[in-house]
């Protein structure tokens, strides 16, 4: 944690401001602008929030969902296990918030609800955002401040969605595959639209529901009775293995017919065939990651295009920019300005045409 970036934080018991208490230590080479370890105190009550290995701690076991821990104790493990960053992530990235842009990010202060091992932060902090603050709830914050806690204006914060420790400052937030692993999907949702500036935007990304029958009636209950009970080794293997038919039939079967379809389109489109010819870009290693991610998570919920619509309304950001992404997931934006909303539902329209009837029909 940069000591900078203190006035940023509020208790998450009383809301108060914190300080940073005497005594704290700071890094060296590349992290000597890093409080390593220290102590943040409210300044309206007793709550004390202790900073180890540069991750300041807003958590607290009792306010927070069992549930929820229990995801965050699940992926925790899975970043460390697949802690590397890799270039394509960046398309990615990409890919999921459009139609934001690498531009729209500069100068502004940003919130990423789950931040994994720091792949979207380290994209954020390189598009000139002044802050960026990357939570997550479980210890993936030790392999995101390994991998980008040094860079310009991350700051690494585990902390709950459901309970953060800010007020309303952020210019703009997203959450990438995080909200629907929460217990209550929707309530994450509000609480990120809750540290919004006035004139704040959001985006999130969510598995949704249609399209998905085999993960919600077949992977889901597996999942539940047993794959997430797995330890760590046994599940790498499992998923290990799952994983080659996943790899194999992307790039010999989904990639190339796509691409023999878009010569001909008159061919039959193979089921699940968007998304299997996008991830036949990862290799191996991703795609086992992949996997892994489907197996390990406790919680998994799969979000119905008018459940993720009304998400918005109830936080009434009006006309919300929706994209179905790959045919399997959902994809929402939406602004306090009328006039960045008009502008990314235009960017939204003039990308794909063809598809708005099903991506954005303007319904909000």
């Amino acid at each position: 944690m940069k000591h900078t970036v203190v006035a940023y934080f509020s208790c998450i018991r009383c809301r108060s401001a914190v300080a940073l208490n005497d005594g704290y230590e700071l890094g060296v080479g590349r992290t000597a602008q890093e409080v390593i370890t220290g102590e943040l105190a409210c300044t309206g009550c007793p709550s004390r929030y202790p900073i180890e290995n540069g991750v300041p701690c807003f958590l607290d076991a009792q306010i927070s969902s069992a549930a929820d821990l229990r995801t965050g104790r699940s992926f925790a493990m899975a970043w460390k296990e697949f802690s590397r960053l890799d270039e394509r992530y960046r398309q990615q990235f990409f890919d999921w918030i459009f139609p934001v842009d690498g531009d729209f990010f500069r100068d502004k202060v940003v919130l990423e609800g789950g931040c994994g091992k720091g792949r979207h932060a380290k994209i954020v902090s390189e598009c000139g955002a002044r802050q960026v603050f990357a939570v997550d709830i479980g210890a993936a914050v030790e392999v995101a401040f390994e991998n980008v806690g040094h860079l310009p204006g991350v700051n690494i914060v585990q902390a709950d969605i459901g309970n953060l420790p800010f007020g309303r400052i952020f210019d703009f937030a997203f959450s990438l595959g995080v909200l629907h692993h929460m217990e209550s999907p929707v309530w994450g949702f509000r609480c990120l639209v809750d540290k919004l500036k006035p004139d704040g935007a959001i985006v999130a990304w969510v598995y949704g529901r249609e399209n998905n029958w085999w993960l919600i009636r077949i992977v889901n209950p597996i999942r539940l009775a047993l794959t997430s009970k797995f330890p760590i080794a046994v599940l790498k293997v499992l998923s290990g293995i799952l994983a080659v038919p996943v790899f194999l039939g992307s790039r010999l079967i989904a990639k190339p017919w796509k691409a023999l379809r878009n010569a001909h389109p008159w061919l039959p489109a193979l089921y699940y065939e968007d998304y299997l010819s996008y991830i036949a870009r990862f290799d191996f290693v991703e795609l086992h990651h992949i996997v892994f991610d489907h197996l390990v998570a406790p919680v998994a919920n799969y979000v119905a295009e008018d459940y993720f619509r009304a998400w918005f309304a109830e936080c009434e950001l009006d006309q919300p920019v929706i994209r179905w992404h790959n045919k399997n997931s959902w994809t929402g934006f939406a602004s306090f300005k009328p006039d960045e909303l008009k502008s990314m539902a235009e960017r939204v329209q003039q990308q794909a045409p063809a598809t708005m009837a099903r991506n954005f029909d303007g319904r909000g």
